[in-house]
């Protein structure tokens, strides 16, 4: 008797990344369902709506670059946060470790502009990465030495870094002009700042477009972290206890030492956000200077899965929707707000979809493995 024919199944990189892709689907699906509702409940016509969104950041190459602008911070924002979560830790930390990190660049800026521009550009952006790591050691060493909560101990430390900020304009780096009602440091040199984008890639775009050479150093992050995270040991282990700090400490790997390394390349990471909104846009550091990054890159993180390049796409889509914005102001009576609305429907659809199709496959991978057990 012939024995019947074993059944074909798809190899699991490819069933769980076409899980995700349908997961992606849905979810867009069901938050557009679920956007268009409330668009239409303040009288507004969702499709025209959606189709400004689309127009206002893909329209000229101008609007893309705008958009890839606003997404520049918030991948560093989003891996910072993402990495830590590889772990088990949630960073709510990079806030103020990009603050202080503004502060330390601009100390750097102002007083090594007898350097030429190729040497201290880099030096600039080395101290906000060092700066960033050390903020962010305070609550990772106290995490692993006492156990202190790190979501309570960081937002302590965000709160201490916009005093130290405030501190810092209102002393050693305040303004040497005289008049000036705003506190803010004096101008950095032309050559501490970091060049534009399009001239050298040879576009067109407006002056007020602040693409720079910090986009593509926020592509080379993702591949840096992605190699981190799973082509590395140390993403091996930081992988290892996140899943179960447990296991991983019975299998050999130091639970504290993993925690506190991948902590400091958080806040290294961290240090990164705030240098397109200093070194880019404004050319010096004031007290109205852009805050809100830090916590934005908790929502890059969640809807892209914290996962490297995920956290490039969605910290793209997120700069498209602030593009966005600018178009439903213009054109409809909506209120602002209604972007920051989307965004949360978008995130909670994703996560939710995300994790209805993990147990799915769970699900189907058990019944295959007790199949596969079973006697014939």
């Amino acid at each position: 008797m012939a024995k019947p024919a074993a059944r074909r199944t798809a190899p699991p990189w490819l069933e769980s990344l076409g899980g995700q892709a349908l997961a992606l689907l849905g979810a867009f699906v069901v938050a557009g369902l679920v956007g268009a509702v409330i668009i239409r409940a303040f009288g507004e016509d969702p499709l025209f709506i959606y189709w400004t969104i689309w127009d206002f950041s893909t329209r000229r190459l101008s609007d893309v670059g705008r958009v890839l602008a606003n997404a520049t911070p918030l991948v560093f924002s989003g891996l910072a946060v993402a990495v830590a979560f590889k772990a088990g830790l949630f960073n709510i930390g990079v806030e103020g470790q990009y603050k202080v990190a503004m502060m330390a660049s601009s100390a750097a800026a102002l007083h090594l502009d007898f350097l030429p521009g190729p040497v201290l550009v880099p030096i600039v952006i080395v101290t906000a990465m060092l700066a960033g790591t050390a903020w962010a050691a305070v609550p990772g060493i106290l995490r692993v030495t006492t156990g202190a909560h790190e979501v309570v101990t960081t937002i302590m430390m965000n709160l201490i870094a916009v005093s130290l900020v405030a501190w810092a304009l209102l002393g050693p780096l305040r303004t040497s002009e005289t008049g000036l009602i705003d506190l803010r440091t004096d101008i950095f040199a032309e050559h501490a700042r970091i060049p534009h984008l399009a001239p050298t890639l040879g576009l067109d775009l407006p002056g007020s477009v602040q693409l720079s050479w910090l986009f593509p150093l926020a592509i080379l992050a993702c591949l840096v972290c992605w190699l981190l995270l799973y082509r590395m040991r140390l993403g091996y282990e930081v992988r290892a206890v996140g899943a179960t700090a447990g296991a991983a400490e019975a299998g050999g790997i130091s639970v504290g030492a993993t925690q506190l390394k991948i902590f400091l390349v958080s806040g290294a990471l961290a240090g990164l956000v705030g240098l397109n909104h200093l070194l880019v846009d404004k050319g010096y550091l004031g007290s109205n200077y852009e805050s809100g990054l830090g916590f934005a890159g908790i929502a890059v993180a969640f809807l892209g899965r914290n996962h490297p390049f995920g956290i490039l796409l969605a910290a793209i889509l997120v700069g498209a929707l602030a593009r966005g914005q600018d178009g439903v102001a213009v054109t409809s009576a909506l209120p602002t707000e209604i972007i920051i609305i989307l965004q949360g429907v978008l995130i909670l659809a994703v996560v939710v979809a995300y994790e209805v199709v993990n147990r799915r496959l769970r699900s189907r991978r058990l019944r295959a493995a007790e199949r596969a057990e079973a006697p014939a």
